[in-house]
């Protein structure tokens, strides 16, 4: 009696353990933030200076709440100091090439046009490149805009607090070039408030390998 409740018990747990193997293997599948993106190049314009825009705020989180960087969240109306303006004029197309600090694997990510008296020089039309090695570029598709399938027509959406979700094919990839072909005031100024990519993370094997080690014990101990 006494080995047979030892071997309940002993499954019991295994099946517990096993359980909270997959609970974590499932959370460790789900998206995260990559944290660390930089601004490698910018081609096309330069920031406006004069005027307190870095083309580094659209990275660090700055005029999210409590300015931390996140996936979501409003962002705070266009302003110098947590977020990017181009000079007037720029040069089309404006290529803007971000590190993505280590090979990930990029699921897509959360964007934040202009706000405010700024905009009208929101972000448009815009393509989208990835690369593993941060010379060579591919093209870099989306799948869903705003949660929905499909529905990316080329082009953000002028405003708007909330962030612009776009998500991709998973893809392993180092960098992603934003190529912006037109903003919403024509040849005015390109402004973006902020921009942060999300990865999925590869399932651990050593996780599954866990969970058949400890099955296989709560079988021999029941034999």
């Amino acid at each position: 009696m006494k080995l047979a409740n030892a071997s309940l018990a002993l499954s019991t747990a295994t099946f517990g353990l096993m359980l909270g193997v997959a609970q974590n293997a499932e959370a460790a599948s789900l998206p995260y933030r990559i944290p660390g993106v930089t601004v490698s190049s910018l081609t096309g314009t330069t920031t406006n200076t004069a005027g307190g825009y870095n083309i580094n705020d659209i990275v660090n989180g700055r005029g999210l709440p409590s300015n931390i960087p996140s996936l979501t969240g409003n962002h705070a109306t266009t302003a110098a100091g947590n977020s990017w303006r181009s000079v007037l004029g720029p040069s089309y197309p404006i290529g803007i090439t971000f590190n993505l600090n280590g090979t990930r694997e990029l699921a897509g990510f959360s964007f934040w046009n202009a706000t405010g008296i700024q905009s009208s020089s929101g972000v448009k039309n815009v393509t989208f490149e990835y690369s593993t090695d941060g010379t060579n570029f591919f093209a870099l598709n989306p799948i869903s805009f705003n949660g929905v399938a499909g529905a990316w027509t080329g082009a953000f959406t002028q405003g708007g607090a909330a962030a612009q979700l776009v998500d991709f094919k998973k893809v392993q990839a180092t960098h992603v070039r934003f190529n912006i072909t037109s903003s919403y005031g024509g040849a005015n100024r390109v402004a973006i408030n902020e921009v942060q990519f999300k990865a999925i993370p590869e399932p651990s094997a050593s996780l599954a390998l866990l969970a058949l080690g400890l099955a296989g014990v709560g079988l021999r101990k029941r034999i």
